[in-house]
C-alpha cells in the first residue's frame, strides 16, 4: 500500500540519486565543470568572450545549445506523445549518456566532454520535475535546499502539516541526491572515468520505479506549494 501510494515520490527520489552521481562525476573528473545546469557555463562563456578566448567561448556556446536542445527535445516529446510517459525517454537517454561518457578520453576539453551530460540532464530535469504535488529538480539542489528549510521553518512557526510534508519531500530529494554523490565517490576511487558505468543500474532502477508508478496510477498533477 505504501509503495503504491508513494510510487511517484519513489521514482522521483530514485532519479535524484542519478542526478547526484552525474554531479560529482562531472565535477571531479572534468576540471570542476558542473554538467547538470547552465549557470556556471553561461558565466564562463561570457567571461571567455570578453577575455578574447574564442575557442573556449565557442565550446561553451555550443554546450549552451546542447542543453537547450535537451530542453526543446523533452518539451516536444511531451507534447507529441501526451498519452505516453516520457520519463522513460529520460531514463534511456541517461543510460546512453553514461555509455558515451565512459568512452571520452581524459584529456578532452572538460566542457566538450560533458556534452552528453548537458543534454541528458536537461531532459531529466523536465521529465522528473515534480511528484506528490511538489516541483523539484533531480539534477541540482539549490531550490531543493530552499524548499526544504523554508518548509521546516514554516512548520515550526505554524505547525502546518502541509509544510511538514514539504520538508520531508524536499529533504528526501536532498538525501537521495547526496546518496548518489557518496556512491559515485567510492566508484570513482576504483574505476575513475569508467565509474560512470556504475550509474547505469541507478538509471535502470529509476526506470523500474517509474514503471511501477505508471502501472499504479497516472503521474501526479503539479500543485506547487510556495
Amino acid at each position: 500500500m505504501y509503495l503504491k501510494k508513494h510510487s511517484a515520490v519513489i521514482a522521483h527520489h530514485s532519479m535524484a540519486i542519478v542526478g547526484g552521481f552525474f554531479g560529482i562525476y562531472a565535477l571531479l573528473n572534468r576540471s570542476e565543470t558542473f554538467g547538470s545546469s547552465e549557470t556556471a557555463n553561461l558565466i564562463f562563456m561570457i567571461a571567455a568572450g570578453l577575455g578574447g578566448s574564442m575557442a573556449e567561448f565557442l565550446i561553451r556556446f555550443c554546450a549552451m545549445w546542447v542543453y537547450i536542445g535537451g530542453i526543446v527535445f523533452a518539451t516536444l516529446i511531451a507534447r507529441c506523445f501526451r498519452d505516453r510517459d516520457f520519463r522513460y525517454a529520460a531514463v534511456i537517454i541517461d543510460i546512453v549518456a553514461c555509455l558515451i561518457l565512459a568512452r571520452i578520453p581524459a584529456d578532452t576539453d572538460p566542457v566538450l566532454a560533458l556534452y552528453p551530460m548537458f543534454f541528458a540532464a536537461a531532459v531529466q530535469w523536465l521529465a522528473f520535475t515534480q511528484a506528490d504535488g511538489f516541483s523539484s529538480s533531480t539534477v541540482f539542489s539549490t531550490n531543493n535546499v530552499r524548499q526544504c528549510f523554508s518548509g521546516l521553518t514554516e512548520y515550526i512557526c505554524d505547525r502546518d502539516p502541509k509544510q511538514l510534508a514539504r520538508f520531508r519531500f524536499f529533504g528526501g530529494t536532498l538525501i537521495c541526491f547526496h546518496a548518489g554523490v557518496i556512491y559515485a565517490w567510492f566508484c570513482m576511487k576504483t574505476w575513475e572515468l569508467k565509474s560512470i558505468y556504475a550509474c547505469i543500474p541507478l538509471a535502470v532502477w529509476g526506470g523500474i520505479a517509474t514503471w511501477l508508478n505508471r502501472r499504479g496510477k497516472q503521474p501526479d498533477t503539479i500543485k506547487d506549494i510556495p
